[in-house]
């Protein structure tokens, strides 16, 4: 995937599924829920990159860019990532970066087969290109950028 695919989906957060297929934004791939009855559908455009939607309303609510493996059924995305995001960053780099997170959590003991982590820090997206979206960092034990979390702040419905 190239970095400009990647703002794509993130502006199109908010954005239903039917709206984003029909549109050739994503690929014609069903949904899949993970568990059964869950509130949620994904979507796997590509390894490391996933989608979630809400059930109710077919809304793309968030996008996954996992950029280490931290468990068996975790892949790597190995594409472009938009400025100022890069593939290998610390909690450090983060910070000079982006500043003082919006909100925070520190590092939390996990069930296996993730085990500990090194928590999140999540940071608002520029209002004038992403709207009421944001960005969660979520870092290993040793604060490496593991994911990227591109949401919604206010999804309406939890």
């Amino acid at each position: 995937m190239k970095a400009f695919e990647l703002e794509v989906l993130i502006e199109r957060i908010g954005s239903q599924y039917e709206i984003l297929l029909s549109e050739g934004i994503l690929p014609d791939q069903s949904l899949t829920e993970i568990f059964e009855g869950d509130d949620q559908l994904w979507l796997e455009p590509e390894p490391g990159i996933d989608l979630d939607f809400w059930r109710e309303t077919g809304k793309f609510e968030t996008l996954f860019v996992s950029l280490i493996r931290t468990t068996p059924s975790t892949k790597e995305y190995k594409g472009e990532l938009p400025a100022p995001y890069a593939s290998e960053m610390t909690q450090d780099d983060v910070h000079a970066i982006f500043g003082e997170p919006m909100a925070s959590k520190g590092p939390i003991k996990m069930p296996v087969p993730i085990g500990m982590t090194g928590g999140w820090d999540s940071y608002p997206l520029d209002p004038e290109l992403y709207p009421g979206k944001k960005v969660v960092f979520q870092y290993t034990q040793d604060m490496r950028v593991k994911t990227l979390v591109f949401t919604l702040i206010d999804k309406g419905h939890r």
